[in-house]
């Protein structure tokens, strides 16, 4: 059964953050706090409104920082009167995220604590800071148990809502069947593996899919790495479908491409096209 997918909720709570935020931007008692709520507000709607076009897979891209930063510019130019906002500090640990942004989130809360002292005892400064502590240790316990969940995302079916794009573990499952079903129906399948720099792996997602048919899906191996199962009605629809494929492909990339009807298995292609030199072998004979 397909994963559930819900972008449309998530889009409609983000567009109501930014109207929270704007609305606070308008009420803020300062100019400095108001431009900071009107860029989170800015930031969330413009972020609501891409995300149901964007197919990007998280990467190690510390996005995290940008509210830390806005939460510490709020506070640090009216401390007195945004002082609530330092709990959300909290929040950001809850949040997968690199492993050296997390002691950059608690040191950025406890210099926003001291810049509230003027305006609070020393009990309070204590008791806050405990606090906050406790809080954050809960969130980083709740981004642990969220890491663990995006390492299984793996073994789904399809991993981006809206995109012809499955998991390794999925084309493991396709790989022996399609094997089954060319070698009894008498067609051409060929397994096609295709490396490119990370920068440049979801423009070549979008041509790949292009040149599939309807039945054809995509795989995502790793961060590099594309690879899809191309079935044709016999060797020379192969040969045509593959060279349309390569012309219309973005460089650089290294490609390589196997027919099914020789023995293989993912793992051993798979690292063949990491070791290869030439930038493209075709294997097309059994």
């Amino acid at each position: 059964m397909e994963s559930k997918y819900k972008v449309g909720s998530l889009q409609v709570a983000m567009l109501g953050g930014a109207l929270l935020f704007a609305s606070l931007a308008l009420s803020a008692p300062g100019i400095s706090g108001g431009l900071l709520f009107g860029l989170a507000a800015l930031w969330l709607a413009g972020s609501a409104l891409t995300l149901a076009r964007s197919v990007r897979w998280p990467t190690g891209i510390p996005w995290q920082l940008l509210p830390s930063l806005l939460l510490f510019g709020l506070i640090a130019t009216d401390a007195g009167h945004q002082s609530a906002w330092l709990w959300s500090f909290a929040l950001l640990m809850m949040l997968p995220q690199p492993r050296w942004l997390v002691p950059l989130h608690g040191l950025l809360a406890a210099v926003s604590l001291w810049l509230m002292h003027p305006d609070l005892a020393p009990g309070q400064i204590l008791m806050s800071g405990l606090l906050l502590l406790g809080l954050m240790a809960l969130g980083i316990a709740q981004a642990r148990g969220v890491k663990a969940a995006r390492q299984r995302i793996g073994h789904r079916r399809r991993l981006v809502p809206g995109a012809r794009l499955w998991s390794a573990h999925q084309l493991g499952e396709d790989l022996p069947r399609e094997v089954l079903r060319s070698g009894r129906e008498g067609s051409h399948a060929e397994l096609v593996l295709l490396r490119t720099p990370r920068r440049h792996f979801w423009s070549l997602m979008h041509p790949l899919g292009q040149h599939l048919n309807d039945f054809e899906a995509c795989y995502r191996l790793d961060t590099h790495t594309l690879a899809t199962l191309m079935i044709s009605r016999d060797l020379e629809q192969a040969r045509q479908r593959r060279q349309t494929l390569l012309e219309g492909l973005p460089t650089p990339l290294r490609g390589r491409i196997v027919t099914l009807a020789r023995p293989l298995t993912l793992a051993s292609e798979y690292q063949a096209l990491r070791d290869q030199r030439q930038s493209l072998v075709i294997i097309d004979e059994a």
